[in-house]
């Protein structure tokens, strides 16, 4: 598994522990505890090293788990006006 989804496991774990329910522009605080967890096992090579930087890696998981997903990067853009959909894997 890559850090991202290890990550992104480990805070929806630690939501649904804390009996949580939070909106996306409410995530962050969770998510830094995750990665501050995660960095540490990291540095004693429990779990890959976190190639991204800290706030990427905290818009990534909130997008993933509050948003909508890789699409929320183009629906936060105001330049964006249309986003079409042409496969699951490709979007134009």
């Amino acid at each position: 598994m890559d850090a991202a989804t290890i990550i992104e496991s480990e805070s929806r774990e630690l939501i649904r522990r804390r009996g949580l329910d939070v909106h996306a522009d409410q995530l962050e605080p969770f998510i830094r505890e995750v990665i501050s967890d995660y960095d540490r096992r990291a540095s004693s090579g429990e779990v890959p090293v976190l190639r991204d930087d800290d706030d990427a890696m905290v818009a990534t998981i909130a997008a993933r788990i509050g948003g909508f997903g890789p699409l929320q990067e183009m629906l936060d853009d105001p330049g964006i006006e249309e986003i079409w959909l042409n496969s699951p894997s490709r979007t134009g």
